[in-house]
C-alpha cells in the first residue's frame, strides 16, 4: 500500500509552514473539493487531503505551544490520465447492495451476479472479462482479495464481506503503471479504504421485494477518526425466483491508534459467511419457445457457501520531524482464511447422459503475507524528488477438488481435480518521482516478482508431487506535464503479469506468466468543483483466459489486445449536489489463432461500451420543532452495449436504473431504494455452447445461446436510528 494513503501522526510544532498547505487542507475539508495532485508550480502546491486533530476536536481549543497530534493524509499522484477516485459522496449517490456494486462507479467497469447472491461477481473492465478477478487486482484495507490458483478461477475475488456503508474511498488504477501493482493487475488495480463517519451507534433495519431483509449495526467513536469503527450486517433473501435464496453475515472492525511520537497503528479484522442458491443457465431457445419460465431452473440444486476471515496490522512511522506526508516506514502484515464450496451445471447431460454434468468445487486457502516500504525525499533534480523502496510477500496454502456428481443423489462419479498447492510470491520494487523541469514530473520504477509453486495431486500412495518457479520483471513509468492551472497531460507505459494456475504446471517448469504491456495517454483536470479526464489506452497480453462451459472455469486461449477510450468526470457544483459520469469504449480482439478462435475475432462476453452516471442531491430542509430535517435523493444509471459472444453472435444490451430517497429527522431516517426501476428484462450472463438438459436424450452438439436472467425491479425500505 502506498505510504501516503495511510494517516501518520505528527506534531505541528515540528512541521514547517509551506505555501499552499493551509489552502490545500482547507480545500480538502470542504465537500466536493479535490486535493491537489502532486503540485504543478502553477498554484497547486502539494498538501494534505485531510488535516484534523487526533481526537476530532477544535485545534483552537488546544493549549498554545503544546504539541498537537495531527492526522495528515496525502493524495498520491496519479499514475495515468484515467486513474479514478470515488469518495464517500459519490458512493452514496445511488443505492448499492454490495461492495461489488460499488465497483461499478469505476469508469468502464460492470459487475454481474449470474450465479447467486453469494458467489463472487463477474467483473468486466475496459475490454476484459475478468470473470471473478483474474484481471483485476483488488485490495481492501491493506489485504489482497484475489485468490491464487482457486479451483473455480484464477484470481477469484469475493467482496461480499464489505458493506457499502463502510467504504470511505475507492481508488482505481487502470493499466499497470505503478510499481506497487503486482499479480492480477492486468486490466488494473482497485483499492478500498474503509471508514464510517456517523458518530455513536447506528441501527438500521429493512425489508423489501422477494423476502429481502437486512440488519445493519455500526459504531463510530464520536471524537475518533472515521477510520475507527465497527460494523455488522445480517442479510437474507428468498430470491426473485426459484433457486435464488441467499443469506450472509459479516463483521468488519477497524481502529487507528497512536503508539508514540510519529508512529501509528491501524488494525482491521473481519469475518464473513454466506450460503446461496443458483438457478444456473437457461437455453434461450427454450425460453423464447415458452418451454421454460423466465425465472425457472433446470437444476435447482446449484449454489454453495463461502466464508472469509482476515486480520491486517498496518504500522506507520514518520521518517523525521518535518517530513512530508507519506515519508517514512510502513509495515503491514496480513492473514486471510478463505473457503468456498460451489455446485454448478452448465451443460446438463451433455457429457454424461445418465448421471449428468453437475460438478462440485471445493477450495480452502490460508494466505499469510506482508507489505513494507520506505519513502523519503531526496533532492536529485528538485527539492520535491522522492524515492520509495518496498517489498510485498504472500504465501498461500490451498486445498482444492472438483468432482462430477450424479443428478439423482449427488454421488461423486468422477474426480476431475484433487490437489494441494503451496504458492509463494515475493516481490520487490523501487519507485521514484523526479522533476527534470519546472512543469514536468516523471514517476515510475521497476518491480520484480519471484513466484514458486509446490503441487501435490491426489492423496495416499498415488499422490504425485511437482514444483515450478519463475521470475517476472517489469518496468513502469509516467510522464506528467502541467499545461495550465489544474490541467495536466499524462503518458504512461507499464509491464504487468498474471500468475499461472498452479495445477497446469509441470515439474521443474519455469512458471509461464501471462505478460502484459499497457500504454495510455490523456488529459486530467481538477479544480475545487470538478475532476475530469480523457484517455486513449492500449493493452496487449501474451496469452489469455476465457470461460469454458465444459470445465466450469477459465481455460487458456491465444494472445489478445484491447484498444479504447475512457472518459470520466466528477462534479460538486454545490454542497448539496454531486454527480459522476464514466464512459468507456473498448475493442478487444485476438491477435493470434488457436482452438475455436482466430486472429481478429472479438473477445467473447466483454461489452464494448460501458457507461455509468450517478447524481445525488442532499438538501437541508430546515428545522422542525428545533430539530434538523434533511433529505437525500439519487440515481445511478448503467448502460451495457454490444457484448460479443462466441461463434459471431452478439448479446443483448442492458440499461439499468437504480434510485434512492431518504428523509432524516434528527436521529431517525427513512429510506427507500429501488433497483432496476424500469424493470428491464435483461441478462446478466450470456454464453454460446452445446448442451442437453433432458436426461437420457441424445445430446445436441450444436452451439446454442444460454442466458442467466438478471434481477427484475425490486424495492427495499429501511428505518435507521442514530444513537449518540
Amino acid at each position: 500500500m502506498r505510504a501516503a494513503l495511510v494517516p501518520l501522526l505528527i506534531t505541528t510544532a515540528a512541521v514547517p509552514a509551506r505555501a499552499g498547505d493551509a489552502d490545500a487542507a482547507a480545500a480538502a475539508a470542504s465537500p466536493g473539493v479535490a486535493a491537489p495532485e502532486g503540485g504543478d508550480d502553477l498554484g497547486a502546491a502539494p498538501g494534505a487531503s485531510t488535516a484534523a486533530t487526533e481526537g476530532g476536536g477544535d485545534p483552537a481549543a488546544a493549549d498554545v505551544g503544546a504539541p498537537l497530534a495531527v492526522v495528515v493524509q496525502g493524495a498520491p499522484a496519479p499514475r495515468s490520465a484515467s486513474e479514478t477516485v470515488r469518495e464517500r459522496a459519490e458512493v452514496r449517490a445511488a443505492p448499492h447492495r454490495t461492495a461489488s456494486d460499488v465497483l461499478q462507479l469505476v469508469p468502464g467497469l460492470f459487475a454481474a451476479q449470474h450465479s447467486g447472491e453469494g458467489k463472487a461477481h463477474q467483473i468486466f473492465f475496459r475490454g476484459f472479462d475478468a470473470v471473478h478477478g483474474q484481471d483485476l487486482e483488488l485490495w481492501v484495507a491493506g489485504a489482497p482479495v484475489n485468490e491464487v490458483s482457486n479451483v473455480h478461477g484464477q484470481g477469484y475475488a469475493d467482496l461480499h464481506f464489505i458493506m457499502p456503508e463502510v467504504i470511505r474511498e475507492l481508488r482505481a488504477q487502470p493499466g499497470s503503471y505503478d510499481p506497487r501493482q503486482g499479480d492480477f493487475a492486468v486490466a488494473g488495480t482497485v483499492r478500498f479504504e474503509l471508514g464510517y463517519d456517523e458518530p455513536g451507534i447506528t441501527v438500521s433495519a429493512g425489508a423489501g421485494s422477494a423476502g429481502a431483509r437486512r440488519l445493519f449495526l455500526a459504531y463510530h467513536p464520536e471524537h475518533a477518526d472515521e477510520a475507527t469503527f465497527a460494523a455488522f450486517e445480517a442479510y437474507a433473501t428468498d430470491g426473485f425466483g426459484p433457486a435464488r435464496a441467499a443469506s450472509r453475515t459479516s463483521l468488519v472492525a477497524q481502529g487507528v491508534y497512536p503508539l508514540a511520537a510519529g508512529v501509528s497503528a491501524r488494525v482491521m479484522a473481519s469475518a464473513f459467511a454466506a450460503r446461496f442458491a443458483s438457478a444456473g443457465v437457461l437455453r434461450l431457445d427454450d425460453l423464447e419457445a415458452g418451454k421454460v419460465d423466465r425465472l425457472a431452473s433446470y437444476d435447482p440444486d446449484q449454489g454453495g457457501d463461502s466464508s472469509r476471515a482476515q486480520l491486517v496490522v498496518d504500522l506507520r512511522a514518520a521518517r523525521a520531524a518535518g517530513a512530508a506526508p507519506g515519508e517514512g516506514l510502513s509495515l503491514a502484515p496480513f492473514v486471510v482464511l478463505r473457503a468456498l464450496r460451489l455446485r454448478s451445471n452448465f451443460t446438463g447431460y451433455l457429457e454424461d447422459p445418465t448421471s449428468g454434468d453437475a460438478t462440485q468445487q471445493l477450495n480452502e486457502a490460508v494466505t499469510v503475507g506482508a507489505t513494507a516500504s520506505y519513502r523519503l525525499r531526496f533532492p536529485l533534480l528538485s527539492e520535491r524528488d522522492t524515492f520509495e523502496a518496498g517489498v510485498v510477500a504472500r504465501s498461500d496454502w490451498i486445498e482444492q477438488s472438483q468432482r462430477r456428481l450424479a443428478a439423482v443423489d449427488d454421488r461423486p462419479t468422477a474426480t476431475l481435480v484433487d490437489g494441494r498447492v503451496r504458492a509463494t510470491d515475493i516481490a520487490g520494487y523501487l519507485d521514484a518521482s523526479i522533476r527534470p523541469a519546472r512543469r514536468i514530473e516523471v514517476r515510475g520504477g521497476l518491480r520484480a516478482d519471484g513466484l514458486a509453486y509446490q503441487v501435490l495431486d491426489g492423496a495416499g500412495e498415488g499422490a504425485a508431487a511437482r514444483g515450478a518457479q519463475g521470475v517476472h520483471v517489469g518496468g513502469k513509468g509516467t510522464v506528467d506535464a502541467a499545461l495550465l492551472p489544474g490541467l495536466h497531460a499524462l503518458a504512461s507505459v507499464g509491464q504487468g503479469f498474471r500468475s499461472p494456475q498452479a495445477r497446469s504446471l509441470g515439474d521443474g517448469e519455469r512458471a509461464p506468466f501471462t505478460r502484459v504491456l499497457s500504454a495510455e495517454a490523456g488529459l486530467r483536470y481538477a479544480d475545487e468543483r470538478v475532476r475530469a479526464s480523457a484517455a486513449l489506452f492500449h493493452t496487449r497480453l501474451s496469452d489469455d483466459l476465457v470461460f469454458d462451459e465444459a470445465t466450469g472455469r477459465n481455460e487458456p486461449v491465444p494472445a489478445t489486445a484491447r484498444t479504447g477510450v475512457a472518459l470520466d468526470a466528477v462534479a460538486h457544483p454545490a454542497p448539496w449536489l454531486v454527480s459522476s459520469v464514466g464512459l468507456t469504449y473498448t475493442r478487444a480482439a485476438f491477435t493470434a489463432s488457436g482452438g475455436r478462435y482466430a486472429a481478429g475475432d472479438l473477445l467473447p462476453f466483454v461489452p464494448q461500451v460501458v457507461a455509468r452516471a450517478d447524481l445525488a442531491v442532499t438538501p437541508r430542509l430546515g428545522a422542525l420543532f428545533g430539530r434538523r430535517l434533511e433529505a437525500r435523493a439519487g440515481a445511478g444509471v448503467t448502460l451495457l452495449h454490444r457484448r460479443p459472444l462466441p461463434y459471431g453472435e452478439v448479446g443483448r444490451d442492458a440499461l439499468l436504473t437504480d434510485v434512492t430517497a431518504h428523509l432524516r429527522y434528527h436521529r431517525v431516517e427513512l429510506g427507500l431504494d429501488v433497483y432496476n426501476l424500469l424493470d428491464a428484462a435483461w441478462f446478466d450472463g450470456e454464453f454460446v455452447y452445446p448442451s442437453s438438459f433432458t436426461r437420457g436424450a441424445a445430446p445436441d452438439l450444436l452451439p446454442a445461446r444460454h442466458v442467466t436472467v438478471g434481477a427484475p425491479r425490486s424495492v427495499f425500505a429501511s428505518l435507521s436510528l442514530y444513537i449518540g
